[in-house]
């Protein structure tokens, strides 16, 4: 079979995969955050730029079909398109081989496969932005390309480079990296007219979230300043080591030995690989690598940030273990041994969210749960249909008013309880908190009806997170009652859904939802 059939192949079977992931497991915190992009469409949110919102729309045909499959099916089209675009990268920088290991680090790679590849991330867009950008940068940087092809190609990286920058603001790294390559390795781009259409393209595509943010008191960047800033923090030697082997594991932990050892390789100059692409994958990889491990030290940092960054290692890699096994029928085994983990892994994950018979985490009524990253992705469609039952209940019996709306103080749980519990039983939803506490429903209550005094509310919180309404909340209403759901999985009770009842609305709570942050 010819490598060019084996990553279709292989392209058909990862797809199948993360398929089935989709359909089994239910939407996790950030994942069902997001879904509440795409119900009102900003040109930026809170959090980051809105692509994430617009390929939700997309892959839900407009928010028709809201099943977890078709929220998830977008980042499953982005990562099919980019294990066949590393195909062609490895192609092109060493040979078929190559072509074909990369698209097995791809699919074997957690960040790339899960993490982007089936959850709905901003991350999933970005990917395929940073891919097709990196794909194309090959293709520049290539020899013997005509000069009108080359400008046409230039053109059409300044939009790519756009869109990944409206995926994620990480997606600036590439015009870093590029940027420096041309400025050490290729000045003569400095003459030509396109390179700076394209960076005026990419200007151009990227102007909505500086629009937005003038627009929004820069609330976008106080917020993450206050997350990754410098100034007047403590060493925080647990981030650094959690970014450290958290990205280890994201890649895969064979892959990143893999890549380490291919790294090794460059440093004694023995990688097969054109100087050209060499340095630009260096460039466009080490740089935000390097950044996110300085910001760890004094930051609490996730180890996806750096995610896109090890595609041009990965593509390294590829060649390293391309050139290591010239003529080899067989997949070398260490890269077969991290496809195996990545299926046990997978596999195992999927099982222990849905199946696990184990009861994991604290045990009492109060905190049952809490610790079970399991139940971020089960348990939702159980509360909700019970609680279906508890408010048509308390509705006919007089116990709560019509259409009292579900509230929620945090923007997780509250974007769960809006897509398992507020929407599908038509009940309206507010987040009412302070503004980086509730993110983009300060903007999203404001298109919902709002809390009318004398109005009811229930307000919902499981016991694997946070807790009561904060004195904040309960005192503009007169009086509370509360009560549980407990969760089971296996017949075994992993969490419960601790839920007050709220009477008699008083007032005094903005349109927005939002309190003061004083």
């Amino acid at each position: 079979m010819s490598f060019r059939k084996k990553v279709l192949l292989l392209i058909l079977l990862s797809t199948i995969l993360r398929c089935g992931i989709a359909l089994v497991l239910e939407l996790g915190n950030d994942e069902v955050y997001y879904w509440t992009y795409g119900l009102h469409l900003e040109w930026n949110y809170f959090d980051h730029p809105p692509m994430v919102a617009l390929l939700t729309r997309l892959t839900s045909f407009n928010l028709h079909f809201r099943s977890e499959f078709f929220i998830r099916l977008g980042p499953i089209i982005c990562a099919a398109i980019n294990t066949w675009l590393v195909y062609l990268i490895g192609r092109k920088i060493k040979d078929e081989r190559a072509g074909w290991y990369a698209a097995l680090l791809y699919c074997s790679s957690f960040y790339c496969s899960i993490i982007a590849g089936t959850f709905i991330l901003p991350d999933s867009p970005q990917l395929l932005f940073w891919v097709l950008s990196l794909f194309l940068m090959t293709e520049i940087t290539g020899e013997n390309l005509q000069d009108k092809r080359k400008g046409f190609l230039l053109l059409l990286l300044g939009v790519t480079i756009g869109l990944c920058i409206m995926s994620k603001v990480h997606g600036i790294f590439l015009w870093v990296g590029f940027g420096a390559y041309i400025l050490f390795f290729q000045r003569k781009l400095l003459s030509n007219p396109y390179l700076y259409g394209s960076v005026l393209l990419t200007i151009m595509i990227i102007s909505p979230i500086f629009i937005w943010n003038w627009k929004n008191d820069f609330i976008t960047w106080s917020f993450h300043n206050d997350r990754v800033g410098f100034f007047g923090k403590r060493l925080d030697i647990d981030s650094f080591l959690q970014q450290v082997f958290g990205s280890a594991f994201y890649n895969n932990p064979v892959n990143f030995v893999l890549y380490v050892i291919a790294l090794i390789s460059v440093c004694r100059k023995k990688l097969p690989v054109s100087s050209n692409w060499l340095r630009l994958y260096l460039l466009l990889g080490l740089p935000l690598i390097g950044v996110l491990l300085v910001m760890s030290v004094f930051n609490e940092t996730l180890p996806h940030w750096s995610g896109p960054a090890y595609i041009s290692i990965l593509l390294l890699t590829a060649a390293y273990l391309s050139g290591k096994n010239e003529g080899a029928a067989k997949i070398p085994r260490p890269l077969l041994s991290a496809v195996i983990l990545f299926f046990v892994i997978a596999a195992g994950g999927v099982i222990a969210i849905s199946w696990l018979p184990v009861q994991i985490g604290k045990k009492d009524d109060k905190d049952l749960g809490k610790g079970d990253i399991t139940l971020d992705m089960s348990g939702w469609k159980q509360f909700s249909q019970k609680f279906d039952s508890l408010y048509r209940t308390d509705i006919k019996t007089g116990m709560m008013k019509p259409n009292s709306p579900v509230i929620a103080d945090y923007w997780f749980p509250a974007a769960h309880l809006d897509y398992y519990v507020a929407a599908p039983l038509g009940i309206n939803f507010m987040a009412i908190g302070k503004l980086r506490d509730i993110h983009h429903y300060a903007w999203l209550n404001k298109e919902r009806p709002g809390l009318v005094p004398g109005n009811d509310a229930y307000f919902i919180y499981p016991s694997n997170y946070y807790g009561p309404p904060r004195e904040e909340l309960r005192k503009h209403f007169d009086h509370l009652d509360s009560l549980a759901i407990l969760q089971t999985r296996v017949n075994l009770p992993v969490r419960n859904f601790v839920i007050y009842r709220m009477h008699g609305y008083l007032g005094g709570i903005r349109r927005d939802g939002v309190f003061s942050e004083k």
